[in-house]
């Protein structure tokens, strides 16, 4: 009896440290992966490439997020999570530290634009998830999932005005190394997860060898039958919208308040308050999925991007609206993950899932490149940050009436 008390005790201890490295993983890269804003006014000071130029190379990052991932997802399965991991820290850092000695467009194209976001799809959800659950187990892994995606939250809280205030006072040459530390410091962490995982798979060889026996369909199967459906394409107008939004907020947010007049410091500060509130409203929409439709949800957090937009098109930015819009812009940020995933689970199974987001989430980043690369044309041809919230506006309403128009 008290041996199995003892083992229980053992195993709780174990599931929250591997979940706590787990957060830990996803919270750097997510603070390094949401603070190229922050970042893109560093270089373009130090290199005296153009706005528009290094816009353009951080779109193209964007891009290469979305389409690592599917890779670093098969060579996990050929290797391991933990070699994934362990190759995309090295990739981030490499990034880091040469980016701000990068004075050419090509140069920087490779290092910020290629290498760090590769980096970074090295690490992202999918890929940390698949070192946890077999640590953690089947079914403590959909309450993890919540916690790892709010712990994004955290790490953009947490780092974003630190960022800020190294890049001021010391330059980009000196905030992005020192960044370096930190993702190199999870080596060990990934290093003991991987460790975890072998000794985890071969205690339960046997279930493992029944599931490998199970027949699995194609990608090219699940794909093909999920382009036959309406809902895909629904949720695909309104995931790359969800891109387009989001890249306005980690790319050109911290430039147009600091245009407008808001200090730095501040302006860092309401990245923030939307590292937290990015937290709440992916909790809130969680549980009025259990409660709502989720289609009804989606249309709901895309008509509040209406909204946002509407105020930044017609309100003065003052430090009050910022904080304000901000906040709720946080409380939006999130919150299409769940009802996405969500409605995505029910139409095609848990076990499909992974792949048919995953294609969804190309789109996503494909509005991000968008974005990214539009918002620094607009900016540098003086048609300036409004004429970038027209287009999100538009976007928001075409993406409301889409998901709408959902079958759950």
């Amino acid at each position: 009896m008290k041996k199995s008390v003892i083992k229980n005790k053992n195993n709780i201890m174990q599931y929250v440290i591997a979940l706590a490295a787990g957060c830990l993983v996803f919270a750097i890269m997510q603070g390094i992966h949401d603070n190229y804003g922050i970042m893109l006014d560093g270089i373009v000071a130090y290199s005296k490439i153009s706005y528009a130029s290094v816009s353009f190379v951080i779109a193209v990052g964007q891009i290469m997020y979305g389409i690592t991932q599917p890779f670093f997802g098969m060579l996990a399965i050929k290797k391991s999570n933990a070699f994934v991991m362990f190759a995309g820290i090295i990739l981030m850092a490499a990034g880091l530290i040469v980016t701000p000695f990068c004075t050419q467009v090509w140069s920087l194209l490779i290092f910020f634009g290629i290498l760090l976001p590769a980096g970074t799809g090295a690490l992202c959800f999918g890929i940390i998830m698949g070192a946890l659950a077999p640590i953690i187990g089947e079914k403590r892994a959909a309450v993890a999932s919540g916690i790892i995606q709010a712990s994004a939250g955290i790490g953009d809280a947490i780092m974003s005005p630190i960022l800020q205030q190294l890049t001021e006072f010391k330059g980009i040459t000196v905030s992005m190394p020192v960044f370096s530390a930190p993702i190199l410091l999870m080596l060990p962490v990934v290093l003991w997860l991987g460790y975890k995982k072998r000794k985890t798979n071969n205690e339960q060889n046997e279930q493992i060898q029944l599931k490998e026996d199970t027949p699995k369909e194609s990608l090219f199967t699940i794909l093909k039958s999920s382009l036959c459906e309406r809902t895909y394409w629904c949720l695909l107008i309104g995931f790359s919208t969800c891109g387009f939004h989001m890249s306005i907020i980690e790319t050109h947010l911290f430039s147009q308040y600091i245009e407008s007049g808001i200090p730095g410091n501040l302006a860092s500060l309401t990245l923030t308050v939307y590292g937290i509130f990015t937290m709440l409203g992916a909790i809130i929409t969680g549980f009025l999925g259990q409660k709502l439709r989720m289609k009804n949800i989606l249309t709901g957090v895309y008509g509040i991007r209406i909204l946002i937009a509407l105020a930044f098109i017609f309100i003065p930015k003052s430090i009050p609206f910022a904080f304000i819009a901000t906040g709720i812009l946080g409380l939006t940020g999130d919150s299409t993950v769940p009802p996405t995933t969500g409605i995505i689970s029910n139409k095609v199974g848990v076990a499909k899932m992974a792949v048919v987001y995953g294609s969804i989430f190309i789109g996503h980043q494909i509005g991000a490149f968008a974005s990214a690369w539009l918002g620094g044309i607009l900016v540098s041809t003086n048609l300036g940050y409004n004429a970038l919230w027209i287009v999100d506006l538009c976007l928001c309403t075409i993406a409301a009436a889409a998901s709408y128009k959902i079958k759950d």
